[in-house]
């Protein structure tokens, strides 16, 4: 005849069994919503931080392409009066407006006054410095654009003219 084993004697833990927790005390319950709110709030900054830099760029980009275009504007005024003929008047300022693209563009307006008269510089004809002399102007252009940028240049001409007794 086989013998039956005896059973064994259940064994009863000295402890009570507990659900499993990560958190050993129940004090930092929350702190991950806490923690990823914070991280959220530091992230919104940055981006509207970024938002308004970019927003202040675009600005400043605008600005200097207007003052760009002023500036352009009043050089081509200097161009177009030094070709205008007649520009060159030793007894009256001369006043000339100039618009560009219908003025979508800008306006130059550019001002021209007879300076003073000079000696002309040294050349290979003796005669040209008993028989003529400079005469100095002073051209102020103006250039303005559509929005209002503007940019004043300043250009000394001189014209070989013959002496006056």
């Amino acid at each position: 005849m086989k013998r039956r084993p005896l059973p064994l004697p259940e064994i009863i833990p000295a402890f009570p069994r507990r659900a499993i927790s990560f958190n050993p005390s129940g004090s930092q319950r929350g702190t991950a919503l806490i923690m990823s709110m914070v991280i959220l709030m530091i992230l919104t900054i940055l981006g509207i931080t970024a938002m308004g830099t970019a927003s202040l760029e675009e600005k400043m980009s605008g600005n200097t392409q207007e003052a760009t275009r002023a500036f352009q504007a009043a050089e081509s005024g200097l161009s177009q009066a030094f070709n205008t003929a007649g520009n060159f008047d030793l007894n009256v300022s001369q006043t000339n407006n100039y618009t560009y693209d219908s003025g979508k563009s800008g306006s130059a307006t550019v001002v021209t006054e007879f300076r003073q008269f000079t000696t002309p510089r040294r050349s290979a004809t003796p005669d040209s410095m008993t028989n003529f002399e400079n005469a100095n102007f002073n051209q102020k252009s103006t250039g303005t654009t559509v929005v209002g940028a503007k940019s004043i240049v300043n250009q000394g001409v001189a014209q070989l003219v013959p002496k006056s007794n």
